[in-house]
């Protein structure tokens, strides 16, 4: 394959058209093909016609596309003359409103028909509407722009750099959605990585049923295929059975998707759908984690690799896993592509060999810095080097793990807890569908672990079943001290856990009706256990204490365990031996079954 241009996609893709004019570029389902050589025309179309309104490179255009596969076409085509800030067209009036008022669109483009939110949007702010309707092409992708509501922001001045292809929007997993330009040589440089990482060609076809708002329905699911010169079948969004559907067909080599829609997949195996490879190379996981055993069901039921890596809205993908014959270490996110990074402390030095650390990042793929924010962008970047707000390490091989989310690490009395791994032992608990863990407020701790947990339907998971599993594979300290059962974690449209959130829900009156109908239904304190009882909230300072709680996870640290053993001493006449509080003895029943054991024998 030819060298890829480095500046300009549009370049990349007729080059791509003047090579291979016949062959595809867009496909779906029941629908003609976009060929490379019609999309090349419709290129040069949109440019001129833009051109006539005063829209051009650094002007932005803002956009709402519902159909998926104009939605992709979209994407190659207008970015020929425009700067593009595509937007979730599900997004409400008022949400439009915010966001195309700070990326300062001349136009808007809008599905022809009907009053879309994004139509109501540009009125209320005087924008003029461009309307994209489907041009009576049997091509897959084929629209026609017409301007059908001038309005005076076409004669604005503002122009952005003319190098930026888009504006896309963060998830909005801690608040606001943070506004970040993508520049053409950024793109391509993703692409061009990838595209050598994975021995990507002409040839190439992903599967693309993500939101292409979003970064990996953008870079991965698309960009990566048709700026090396492959194509796309767009399949309806997050629709697993197509998907199975289209390896089925031969139609796809590749697949770029959520591990929600992947964690579909596997419950549609285990439930007898038969599949085959077909021409697929492999399945890349994306926007969150599959566990180890996810990926070994996926492999074993395709006979294709399963690989990950890390990307950010910000970055496009920095780490990667190889594909084989190359060593892949499982549980890693790969490692560095085209990209430096650093792991570095609190104090902002580089960590020691195997140290967790927060993970910086710089390269040609990396963003300028957000598009109306000064003041983060001064915090975000520190001497040229992003930061990612991920914790990670690297192992031996030079493969890089994560460990969670600088702000979502959990302090239970000074001892850092990594989510994702006590996420990973929840998940692997039997009829468990899908958990998590966060931190919430603990009087002397600091913070305390829960664990919101989905049970498989129809499995009568307890909460002791839940912890004494955690407790096996996580020991006492870093087990969660609840178990909160739930019918669905909160993500957004991206898939991504929203771990604050659980946090906030839990605060709420749900989380204390549960807790409280536990309480109601304890049994009465014997007589020991009473007494026992008042040691341990005068150590532990509260007042809820119950049988079945544990002085470990109540926060009860090495310190307080032994001055509760002088106090057992004190009170009750009985030495409780070293470790005591770790084994039999760690709930309020188990050690006061102890203390009555260890009485009768003397009193015998």
């Amino acid at each position: 394959m030819s060298a890829m241009p480095d500046d300009d996609i549009t370049a990349c893709l007729q080059a791509h058209a003047a090579a291979r004019p016949t062959a595809p570029v867009f496909s779906a389902p029941s629908r003609m093909p976009m060929t490379w050589g019609s999309l090349a025309q419709r290129v040069r179309e949109a440019r001129g016609r833009l051109a006539s309104w005063g829209i051009e490179r650094g002007v932005v255009l803002a956009a709402a596309v519902p159909d998926r596969v104009e939605c992709a076409a979209a994407l190659a085509i207008l970015p020929a003359s425009s700067t593009l800030a595509l937007f979730d067209p599900t997004l409400n009036v008022d949400d439009f409103v915010a966001l195309v008022r700070r990326v300062g669109a001349k136009a808007a483009v809008v599905p022809a028909g009907g009053n879309h939110a994004l139509r109501e949007a540009a009125r209320r702010l005087g924008v003029a509407e461009v309307e994209m309707a489907p041009d009576g092409s049997a091509e897959a992708g084929s629209f026609g722009l017409a301007l059908r509501r001038p309005a005076a922001s076409l004669d604005s001045a503002r122009r952005l750099d003319a190098r930026w292809a888009y504006i896309g929007a963060t998830s909005g997993t801690t608040g606001q959605p943070k506004l970040v330009p993508h520049g053409h040589w950024q793109l391509l440089a993703t692409a061009s990585a990838m595209g050598a990482r994975l021995s990507m060609t002409h040839d190439d076809v992903s599967g693309h049923l993500t939101p292409l708002h979003l970064a990996n329905g953008l870079r991965t699911a698309l960009m990566l295929a048709v700026l090396n010169g492959g194509s796309v079948r767009c399949l309806p969004e997050a629709d697993a059975g197509a998907l199975l559907d289209a390896i089925d067909e031969d139609a796809i080599t590749y697949v770029s998707a959520s591990f929600t829609i992947l964690r579909e997949v596997i419950e549609r195996v285990r439930a007898g759908r038969r599949v085959r490879r077909g021409r697929l190379r492999f399945i890349r996981a994306a926007s969150g984690r599959l566990e180890p055993h996810e990926f070994a069901l996926l492999e074993k039921a395709f006979g294709v690799p399963v690989i990950t890596g890390l990307g950010t809205t910000e970055t496009g993908i920095v780490l990667h896993q190889r594909l084989p014959p190359a060593q892949r270490t499982p549980g890693s996110v790969g490692d560095p592509i085209a990209s430096e990074i650093r792991i570095v402390g609190n104090d902002g030095r580089d960590v020691a060999p195997g140290g967790v650390g927060e993970l910086l990042v710089r390269g040609p793929q990396v963003f300028d810095g957000y598009l109306d924010a000064p003041a983060l962008n001064a915090t975000t970047f520190v001497d040229g080097w992003f930061r990612t707000g991920d914790l990670g390490r690297f192992d031996p091989s030079g493969d890089v793990h994560l460990v969670g989310r600088a702000t979502e690490i959990i302090n239970r009395g000074g001892e850092k807890l990594a989510p994702l791994q006590i996420d990973a032992v929840l998940r692997a608990i039997p009829g468990v569908s899908d958990a998590a863990a966060f931190g919430v407020p603990h009087p002397r701790l600091g913070q305390e672990v829960v664990a919101a947990v989905a049970r498989d339907p129809g499995v009568p998971l307890t909460e002791a079943e839940v912890q004494s599993s955690a407790r096996a594979a996580l020991g006492l300290r870093r087990a969660p001290r609840h178990v909160w059962f739930v019918d669905a974690l909160p993500r957004n449209d991206a898939g991504k856990l929203l771990r604050a959130e659980l946090a906030r829900l839990w605060s709420g009156a749900a989380a204390g009706a549960a807790l409280d109908a536990v309480e109601d239904d304890a049994p009465a304190f014997s007589p020991i256990e009473a007494a026992l009882a008042g040691l341990w909230s005068g150590l532990l300072r509260r007042n809820d204490i119950r049988s079945c709680d544990d002085f470990r996870q109540l926060g009860g640290d090495d310190g307080l365990a032994a001055l509760l053993v002088e106090q057992v001493r004190e009170v009750f006449g009985v030495e409780l031996p070293p470790g005591a509080v770790d084994d039999d003895a760690g709930t309020l029943a188990g050690m006061a079954a102890r203390i009555e054991r260890a009485r009768r024998a003397l009193d015998g």
